[in-house]
């Protein structure tokens, strides 16, 4: 397959860009800007920087091209009188076509070109965005809880009978970055609180879970709950982080209208945190791998 002729192919963009108005000619730009731009022979050959007997002439070296120029001038080309004018007029209009297509090509792989761009940018920007927002987060953590390292446990564990503000003093720990739990929240769904005494051991053990995996990556964590007596508590001590109890004595009523006979029956077992606090440290060695804080510390009286 033959190399297309660059001298061809220079004038056939040079027609390209003035049928667009946008010639590159310091002269045709000028006359383009004033509204006097002309397509024909002379303008091309200013354009293509070539001279303009190669396609002037009735027999001149590039037919297809001064075809395509009285085309472009909106002339009627002329009627072929053999068939080897037949045939130059033919390859005449395929060049244009060819020149063309060429042109819409460029254009369209440009355009594809941009795009993946762009859709290379917004994914990086999206990951760079994503990675800033953790970077807030870990920042936020190290705001709220930069004197805790010294001064406050891992583990905060918060007892009392329903409606004695146990959530309310929680609420608390969670505005400094505490990660607050309860068995509540186990019954609370999109339909509002459902309490449901058969599924509280599984409430527990969803309660005790979540504090695990919350430590494990090293939060901070609240938990308000009953904890009755010590046999509640024990398994949170088991967890190994260095924790503190703390008491919730407002006699307040119950948002969940917890029932009386239950009410009763915790009150029956329950055990005064003193006295809690002496079992655990009297439990066996082997099951005693954390800390106790006495629940007179100075974040007792935390609201």
């Amino acid at each position: 397959m033959s190399l297309p002729d660059p001298i061809e192919q220079d004038f056939l963009e040079a027609l390209q860009r003035l049928a667009e108005g946008k010639p590159k000619n310091k002269t045709l730009k000028a006359s383009a800007k004033a509204g006097k731009l002309k397509i024909n022979v002379v303008s091309v050959a200013l354009e293509a920087g070539r001279s303009r007997t190669l396609i002037a002439l009735e027999n001149c070296r590039y037919p297809k091209v001064r075809e395509a120029v009285k085309l472009a001038q909106g002339g009627k080309k002329s009627l072929p009188t053999t068939y080897t004018q037949l045939i130059e007029n033919l390859r005449a209009d395929l060049a244009t076509v060819k020149a063309e297509k060429r042109l819409l090509e460029s254009k369209m792989a440009d355009h594809v070109l941009a795009r993946r761009k762009a859709e290379v940018n917004s994914r990086r920007d999206a990951a760079e965005a994503s990675r800033l927002r953790k970077v807030v987060v870990e920042l936020e953590k190290v705001v709220h809880l930069s004197q805790k390292e010294t001064e406050l446990p891992r583990l905060v564990l918060i007892r009392g009978l329903p409606g004695s503000g146990k959530s309310t003093k929680a609420n608390g720990y969670s505005e400094d970055g505490y990660q607050h739990f309860e068995s509540d929240q186990f019954f609370q769904s999109e339909d509002g609180y459902a309490f449901d005494e058969t599924k509280l051991p599984q409430a527990h053990a969803w309660c005790l879970e979540q504090t695990r995996k919350a430590l494990a990556d090293g939060e901070y964590v609240v938990v308000a709950n009953v904890f009755a007596t010590e046999q509640d508590v024990q398994p949170y001590v088991d967890l190994g982080f260095g924790y503190q109890i703390i008491d919730a004595t407002h006699n307040g009523k119950s948002i969940h209208q917890v029932p009386a006979d239950i009410v009763k029956r915790t009150k029956a077992i329950w055990v005064p945190t003193e006295e809690l606090l002496t079992r655990i440290r009297t439990k066996p060695e082997k099951t005693v791998r954390a800390k106790v804080t006495s629940i007179h510390s100075a974040r007792k009286d935390k609201k």
